[in-house]
């Protein structure tokens, strides 16, 4: 058993406008959350000049959070939850709304709790 899960994808080819944009990266950061029946705490972004968005969002399950580097066409975002969550779709919807070329994803179980020993 383990005590969080971190899910972790790297976006590529994204269309440069798209995610130099703070509010579709707040929005969508939202959407996520709310697709994936995960509470929200508080949030806060920064938008860079000239391009560039970091944004994160504390969750009552642990955060999500949103990297991206317009100049690249590149955005990276993670997800960390002390509850497993259900991404399978998320791929192909972050394909979609980033105009993304390919995403690498990648997750692991983080915090292995021993389960007790028989005697």
């Amino acid at each position: 058993m383990s005590i969080g899960y971190h899910y972790i994808w790297d976006i590529h080819g994204c269309d440069e406008a798209t995610i130099s944009f703070t509010p579709f990266i707040d929005g969508l950061l939202h959407e996520i959350i709310d697709e994936l029946n995960l509470s929200k705490v508080q949030s806060a972004f920064k938008q860079f000049q000239p391009v560039g968005v970091t944004g994160f969002i504390l969750l009552e399950e642990s955060h999500i959070s949103i990297h991206t580097w317009p100049e690249h066409k590149f955005a990276a975002i993670d997800i960390f939850s002390c509850k497993p969550i259900e991404i399978s779709k998320l791929k192909t919807y972050l394909l979609d709304k980033f105009r993304a070329d390919l995403i690498e994803t990648s997750s692991m179980k983080r915090g292995r709790i021993p389960t007790p020993s028989v005697k």
